[in-house]
């Protein structure tokens, strides 16, 4: 498997610690630089207020498989928790796209780090909504 990167995160999250538990909570905006061979991938990307990031937490730990949830006195196992210490340290935000100029994405919400890989992105869309049925 290789997972290649199409772009990297610029933001004022320079130490672990200044990353907010959830992004949706905050309100920092991120830069996201799509490298320029994968900047056509953006064609129409403005249709969009929201876009759900996936990138690389790339300082988290990777032997990790039990945790403490925030919300919890429970331990979980980390497929169990959105814990961003886990083998492949993958992570998944969903964000206000706020403006495209030329390859660059400024968004509000993301918890990446200032120099996350980013791997993918992909519009946020009524499909993603799953409401619980009561």
């Amino acid at each position: 498997m290789q997972l290649q990167e199409i772009g990297i995160v610029h933001n004022d999250y320079k130490d672990l610690t200044d990353i907010p538990r959830q992004g949706r909570m905050s309100e920092e905006t991120s830069e996201i630089e799509i490298h320029p061979a994968f900047a056509d991938g953006l064609l129409q990307i403005e249709k969009h207020s929201h876009l759900i990031v996936l990138y690389w937490a790339h300082l988290a730990k990777r032997d990790l498989l039990k945790t403490l949830p925030p919300m919890s006195k429970e331990i979980h196992g980390v497929f169990a928790s959105r814990s961003p210490g886990r083998p492949n340290p993958l992570s998944l935000c969903i964000v206000e796209l706020l403006k495209r100029d030329g390859n660059i994405l400024r968004v509000k919400g993301l918890d990446a780090l200032d120099a996350s890989s980013v791997i993918d992105i992909k519009p946020y869309t009524t499909l993603d909504v799953i409401s619980e049925i009561q």
